[in-house]
């Protein structure tokens, strides 16, 4: 089997599954190891087919500015006691004891990390490079990124033992969810509308941090309408002043604010077709199951 076969990724925790799930898509993940969803088609995807790209020469860069030795790792490893637990790399040390991950991240995701040098790292590609680590068995990671096609940075990552036994727990323990098909509403709470997608009519009894939660939720969505409201009334203003007109400049002659006319389309109707061909349009039309609501009284 191929290494990114469904069957291979469903066989094992992966280093990019453990960055999902400290992403907060361990209800995703969860899904795609119990059959339950089908694997994204990236082979189209250009920011992955880049990062694919530039992974090479990313390296290169980063050892001719820090002086590096390294040699493709271009394997996948299983943890030597725990089965379940599989790894891909990019590059290692020629020593053999330093791992190199590398990423290509768009200049948005900057304030997310650290200065260069330091270890401040997203919570995605921290859990990535730990499991990455605790599999191939090495002792030290370092997650080197290029921001935006112009920054470099390398970012040592240290891992204890006790942070190591803690992950391979943590791991252990959703490993046996999927297993066992035990799904956790709380700790998967990013496919709850996918698993409970009907109602089945009856009612529950709040519990204190639920009946907090829906007050602050009406509370939010309060603030949102008055939010809404006051742009509307913004907009309609700086609208009512610009008539006809497309920009509106500031002296210095950047740009404010644009309301221009989009470009014609096309679209069918299907309301013509009814009324056109009624015994046409029935043939084709078909009953789609309704989708929950959720609504804060």
């Amino acid at each position: 089997m191929s290494d990114f076969s469904p069957e291979t990724r469903a066989s094992a925790i992966w280093a990019t599954d453990a960055g999902q799930i400290a992403a907060g898509k361990a209800g995703e993940v969860f899904m795609l190891k119990t059959g339950q969803k089908e694997p994204e088609d990236l082979s189209d995807n250009e920011a992955v087919q880049m990062g694919t790209l530039l992974q090479e020469p990313i390296m290169r860069a980063a050892a001719g500015r820090w002086g590096l030795e390294f040699k493709q790792a271009d394997y996948a490893l299983r943890h030597p006691k725990h089965d379940w637990m599989a790894s891909h790399f990019d590059y290692i040390s020629a020593d053999g004891k330093t791992l190199y991950e590398i990423k290509n991240l768009g200049v948005h995701q900057r304030k997310h990390y650290g200065d260069n040098g330091t270890e401040q790292v997203s919570d995605r590609y921290r859990a990535q490079c730990m499991h990455e680590l605790v599999v191939h068995q090495v002792e030290r990671i370092e997650l080197i990124v290029l921001f935006g096609g112009q920054e470099l940075c390398r970012f040592p990552q240290t891992v204890t033992e006790l942070e190591q036994e803690a992950h391979i727990r943590a791991m252990a323990e959703f490993w046996a969810q999927c297993q066992t098909r035990s799904f956790n509403p709380q700790t998967m709470a990013d496919v709850v509308k996918d698993v409970y997608k009907v109602d089945d009519g009856s009612s529950i009894v709040a519990n204190a941090s639920i009946e907090q939660a829906c007050i602050q939720l009406q509370q939010l969505k309060a603030k949102m309408k008055e939010f809404e409201e006051a742009e509307d009334g913004l907009k309609e203003f700086v609208q009512s002043w610009m008539k006809e007109k497309a920009t509106v400049t500031s002296f210095d002659g950047s740009v404010l604010c644009t309301w221009k006319t989009a470009k014609p389309s096309k679209r069918f109707s299907a309301e013509l077709l009814k009324s056109a061909m009624p015994d046409i349009y029935h043939q084709f039309v078909v009953e789609t199951p309704g989708s929950r609501r959720f609504l804060v009284k």
